[in-house]
């Protein structure tokens, strides 16, 4: 568990995290083709324009559950204006969804994001002990108990993992100077 003395320390890691991840996936945007953003290395696996897509959800999704409130998706409409339905955030999407994800604009997309993590610093910057050591069940889980420590902890992993898969792909593409 963390404690009152060790929380400052702990939002510092998070948030330096969060603003190195999300400088390097813009460089790692910046100059990239509709095409490109679009290539899949193979039909059976994700784009780039999906994984920034499906990071911002998750972003949303778990922050909004440590809020315990519906994330900015479908409470400020971003659902509706990416043209998606409200229960969609990429994990276990089909072929076709990734497929149709092709469709999404790079620019709207990002804005999602931005308002995401406009949402995710100011929730950091207020965040106490008590909801970082607070049992959570999150939908869609089975029924899996996690902490507020352990959501931030995955949000973390899933935001490496993720920008990996951006980078590599950019790589595949442009190659090692890319």
């Amino acid at each position: 568990m963390i404690g009152d003395r060790h929380m400052d320390a702990f939002r510092d890691v998070i948030q330096s995290n969060l603003v190195e991840y999300y400088g390097v996936l813009k460089r790692k945007l910046e100059g990239l083709t509709d095409d490109e953003l679009r290539w899949q290395p193979d039909p059976h696996s994700n784009h780039i324009l999906w994984t920034v897509w499906h990071m911002s959800r998750v972003e949303d999704t778990w922050i909004s559950t440590l809020q315990g409130r519906p994330g900015i998706w479908t409470a400020e409409a971003w659902h509706e204006r990416l043209g998606m339905t409200a229960d969609r955030h990429g994990r276990g999407d089909s072929l076709n969804e990734v497929e149709a994800a092709k469709s999404l604009d790079i620019a709207k997309v990002m804005e999602y994001y931005n308002a995401v993590r406009e949402v995710t610093l100011a929730h950091l910057e207020s965040m106490a002990e008590k909801s970082i050591n607070r049992e959570f069940e999150p939908a869609g889980w089975g029924g899996r108990v996690v902490t507020g420590t352990w959501i931030l902890g995955h949000l973390m992993a899933e935001e490496a993992q993720h920008l990996g898969q951006v980078s590599y792909i950019r790589g595949m593409i442009r190659g090692l100077d890319g």
